[in-house]
């Protein structure tokens, strides 16, 4: 899945093998973000929720049905997010402490899938990811969704920081 471009307010989210599997349009101004099938069809909306905008629900189009419900902890926001898929919870782990772009999701004690930053830290797209799958858990929906909520969570967590120390007061 690249990372948002400038100016463009769709960005492809692509199979192993540069198919197009969907699309991710993005909201400007806003957490919110759509889903789109490979034909540019709304299949899901994401519209964050609560007082602070830290829950993350998913909503399939038009049917409401719930795809993801992600909610990240308060001091530990993935290690300690309370993650549902489909109605299935999953327990996230950031893999790294110093990098908040690498995460693995796991279905009691078995791996599900992992992310995977594919660019670097310092790059004008830091938020380009591979989604590995090890297990055939997932759909396509159900895969973008999750890409999609956590690189939104990580992109809010470093805009917090950034202008925590920039010096505003």
């Amino acid at each position: 899945m690249p990372d948002k471009e400038f100016l463009n307010s769709r960005s492809p989210a692509l199979l192993a093998d540069g198919r197009v599997a969907g699309y991710i349009q993005w909201s400007t101004w806003t957490q919110r973000f759509s889903v789109l099938d490979a034909s540019g069809a709304v299949a899901a909306e994401c519209r964050p929720q609560g007082i602070f905008r830290r829950r993350y629900i998913v909503l399939a189009v038009p049917s409401g049905r719930t795809v993801l419900d992600l909610k990240p902890g308060a001091f530990r926001p993935f290690n300690g997010a309370e993650l549902t898929v489909a109605g299935r919870p999953l327990r996230v782990r950031q893999v790294s402490m110093w990098s908040d772009r690498r995460f693995e999701f796991y279905a009691g004690e078995r791996l599900v899938g992992r992310i995977q930053p594919t660019t670097g830290v310092f790059s004008f797209r830091p938020d380009s990811y591979a989604f590995e799958l090890p297990a055939p858990v997932f759909s396509g929906l159900e895969a973008i969704s999750l890409a999609q909520a956590m690189r939104t969570v990580a992109r809010g967590i470093r805009q917090a920081h950034a202008s925590s120390s920039s010096g505003a007061v």
